[in-house]
């Protein structure tokens, strides 16, 4: 809708008054990761839109688990799984997160492909 972060953004990217804050991940080739790439301008609803105001991003507000955080939780199960999925994150974020897991617990991992269909015996 016309309330959405998309339209915000539109509205107020021109405007050197405004700061556009980000407080979590922006993914590559997103508007959001071209902003804090620095792009000098960037399309948004099929319009190019000069960057204008602050872009500021602040660490620290993520609700994910870092690597430690997350082999923490994970070394907490009972029964040891047969495999673990890594699903989330850029490629080569998960593939790095998959090997060090493995490493760390002798666990099998995959980095399954973007749709890709996995059938679980």
């Amino acid at each position: 809708g016309l309330n959405s972060p998309l339209h915000h953004l539109a509205n107020n990217i021109t405007r050197p008054e405004n700061t556009v804050l980000f407080i979590g991940y922006q993914a590559q080739g997103t508007p959001g990761g071209r902003l804090l790439d620095g792009a000098r301008e960037v399309r948004l609803l099929g319009q190019t839109y000069p960057v204008r105001a602050r872009v500021v991003k602040i660490d620290g507000f993520s609700a994910h688990a870092d690597r430690e955080g997350l082999l923490a939780w994970l070394s907490d199960m009972r029964k040891p799984p047969r495999c673990v999925f890594v699903t989330h994150g850029e490629k080569t974020a998960a593939t790095s997160f998959a090997e060090f897991l493995s490493k760390q617990t002798g666990w099998q991992t995959q980095v399954p492909a973007y749709q890709e269909t996995v059938t679980l015996a």
